[in-house]
């Protein structure tokens, strides 16, 4: 079984840097859809309200029933909106949809005249993204009808910007410049939301004209920033530990793993490590990747499987069955998300939620 430590006390550093680097007149929406990104849902949220948070962000309505039944009483975004039939637990829940059609707005307001109340929405609005929102061809139609709506209460206005990481992008600029021309619209149509946000991590970092007054900081909550700006170290909140299994030598000329693609080109000295791609260690790890034993970076060997892993210890002699091992983060280099995705073609968004959403792995909290 791996064991994923999820460091509290960084989590609260990062999310204090980020209040640094916006300022007191910004609000916070920490982002913790897929299971915060793998680092556990309910115990970051609470962490995250502690520090002031005015409103959780999820992705959908099934992730936010659980903070309900958690006891979450907070305001809750359902980020990726939801389906027509979705609309009365959304209610019953007094969880807030993102919208972005005309259908799901009627249906909330019809809900809310019957329910006798005013229903939350953040409305939504594609200004280059090309995924969700409206768009931006419907602009003023839309914002007109819903602010005839009485039982719609337009809590938020928002977009997703998409080359945020990127500073030397137009594309930021481009998207600002059209939100700033919804912002102008929704004024025109008499609305006047509480909310209005668009910067992810990388505008938070990147673009400050993006900060409105509210961010929705996703991946450096983590502490894997997408940019890295002087002065505003982020740390690292998850900690991916297994044990080697056993430990033998290896004659040379054998071959390591299936389809023996690693060869010994002498005696060596191996491990069998707990844990594989079933846990989120990916396959293209293999003969690639490396992990920490008895503080030394050692590489993996051979192909990773379903279940473990080999590894060459030659540079950590002593290690012997039952010894720890850093799989994921530890302070190195070698071991960071970052460089999984490096590694393996990917983000390290997907390293986080791969291998802390893995149904064989321990979860634990320290610095509580």
């Amino acid at each position: 079984m791996l064991e994923t430590r999820i460091n509290l006390a960084a989590f609260r550093h990062n999310i204090q840097t980020i209040k640094n680097i916006v300022g007191k007149t910004v609000s916070l929406l920490p982002v913790i859809k897929a299971e915060a990104y793998g680092h556990g849902m309910p115990r970051l949220a609470r962490e995250a309200l502690k520090l002031g948070a005015p409103m959780l962000g999820v992705g959908t309505i099934e992730e936010g029933v659980p903070l309900r039944q958690n006891k979450i009483a907070a305001p809750v975004l359902l980020l990726d909106g939801i389906f027509p039939e979705q609309a009365e637990d959304a209610v019953k829940y007094h969880l807030t949809p993102v919208v972005f059609s005309l259908e799901t707005a009627k249906i909330l307001d019809k809900i809310g005249k019957k329910k006798g109340r005013k229903i939350s929405v953040h409305l939504k609005f594609d200004t280059g993204m090309s995924r969700l929102g409206f768009t931006l061809a419907e602009t003023k139609r839309v914002l007109a009808l819903i602010a005839k709506m009485k039982n719609i209460h337009v809590e938020g206005l928002m977009t997703h910007l998409a080359s945020s990481a990127d500073h030397q992008s137009p594309q930021t600029e481009h998207q600002l410049r059209r939100f700033d021309a919804v912002i102008a619209e929704a004024k025109r149509a008499g609305l006047k939301p509480t909310y209005i946000h668009s910067a992810n991590s990388g505008a938070i970092l990147n673009f400050k004209k993006s900060h409105y007054n509210m961010v929705r900081p996703g991946i450096t909550l983590y502490g894997a920033p997408p940019v890295e700006i002087e002065g505003n170290k982020f740390r690292e909140v998850m900690t991916v530990t297994s044990r080697l299994v056993i430990v033998k030598e290896i004659p040379q000329g054998e071959g390591v793993g299936y389809g023996a693609t690693y060869i010994t080109p002498r005696a060596k000295k191996i491990g069998v490590v707990m844990g594989g791609y079933a846990d989120g260690v990916n396959r293209l790890l293999s003969n690639k990747g490396s992990v920490v034993v008895k503080g030394k970076v050692v590489p993996i060997l051979g192909v990773v499987c379903m279940d473990n892993f080999m590894v060459d210890l030659s540079k950590a002699p002593t290690a012997k069955p039952g010894d720890d091992v850093i799989l994921l983060g530890g302070g190195h280099d070698e071991t960071s998300a970052e460089k999984w995705a490096e590694l393996t073609g990917t983000i390290s968004y997907e390293i986080f939620c791969r291998i802390g959403m893995g149904p064989r792995i321990k979860r634990t909290y320290v610095n509580g």
